[in-house]
């Protein structure tokens, strides 16, 4: 693949500022797209409106910069392949999902979670716990539904081995029905889950390499699942090692893991910020300030793999903290 047609991403949720384990992510994402010679986009993931906030989004940008990253399209820059909201992509996830269920791939669910629990607690439920028991298997969207319960809909998984050969972390094989099981593609309150959403904008946006944190490494399988039904290309992955904190807990939103604001009040620049996430993970020695720019002209993108590649399997590393 030349590298004229690299396409990286970026795509946080405007569910609260950016922590330092999201701009580190951030830097990471940019810097192997740049040191391919690639294209960058920038997309927001807001299609979760009721926990999304206009603000955040204006935030999101306004961080990204002061760090010094910068992408050739994005919400505020424009490009071919907008809009660069998930909330104003519904259209391309409805098509998506009506191609799916054409081939007989979805079927409505109206198991609530406690549905779903005590069927997996059952002496004859799934093996693995966790896994949809396949209870709404025989719906098919039409015909007698239970009243008063509005479905969900689940992508009906078969006993295909999914491959996951991840440019980070090691090799992963999912059997899709007895590892996965079937899986909501759309909630019952009509928004699209994240694995149908992701995987069509991936692709449609010609996203050739994904770098995103290791978490979401698990859940791969399904967006190659869906992508392979879709006859939709399918991007190189690679999943970094996440942020820990002092105390080795990974950072996150929910714990009010804190992002620039406390740094810029304490007038530390966007040049000893970028220092100090490139150390954290291996790329420098030792922490000192430098500019974006100045670490992607320190760099190469075999180096760059090399030194995440030591990172996701050295614990000290895996467990690196930023002071």
């Amino acid at each position: 693949m030349s590298a004229i047609q690299i396409k990286g991403r970026y795509a946080p949720s405007p569910t609260g500022p950016l922590h330092l384990g999201n701009l580190r992510t951030a830097l990471l994402a940019w810097l192997q797209t740049r040191l391919a010679g690639g294209h960058f986009i920038l997309r927001i993931e807001d299609l979760d409106l009721p926990r999304s906030r206009p603000e955040y989004i204006d935030e999101i940008i306004r961080d990204l910069r002061w760090l010094g990253l910068d992408w050739d399209e994005g919400p505020d820059a424009g490009g071919p392949n907008g809009p660069y909201l998930q909330s104003q992509r519904g259209e391309l996830y409805e098509n998506a999902f009506e191609r799916l269920r054409a081939q007989g791939r979805l079927f409505p669910c109206y198991c609530s979670r406690k549905d779903i629990a005590h069927a997996a607690s059952a002496p004859h439920g799934p093996a693995h716990s966790g896994i949809y028991p396949g209870t709404c298997r025989h719906f098919d969207g039409s015909g007698d539904t239970p009243k008063n319960r509005h479905a969900a809909w689940r992508y009906r998984t078969h006993a295909n081995a999914i491959e996951l050969r991840d440019e980070i972390s090691a090799p992963l094989i999912q059997v899709m029905d007895t590892d996965v099981g079937d899986f909501v593609v759309r909630r019952a309150d009509g928004i699209f889950a994240y694995q149908l959403a992701v995987a069509v904008d991936d692709a449609l946006m010609g996203i050739t390499d994904v770098l995103r944190g290791a978490d979401l490494l698990d859940s791969t399988p399904r967006q190659l699942d869906l992508l392979q039904s879709l006859g939709l290309p399918l991007p190189r992955y690679w999943h970094v090692p996440l942020l820990h904190d002092a105390q080795g807990r990974r950072l996150a939103k929910r714990d009010g893991a804190s992002g620039l604001a406390p740094l810029r009040a304490r007038k530390i620049t966007p040049q000893a910020v970028v220092g100090q996430l490139a150390a954290s993970i291996g790329l420098l020695a030792r922490a000192e300030p430098l500019s974006t720019t100045e670490l992607l002209h320190s760099l190469d993108s075999a180096a760059l793999r090399a030194r995440l590649i030591a990172a996701a399997t050295s614990p000290d590393s895996r467990h690196a903290t930023l002071a």
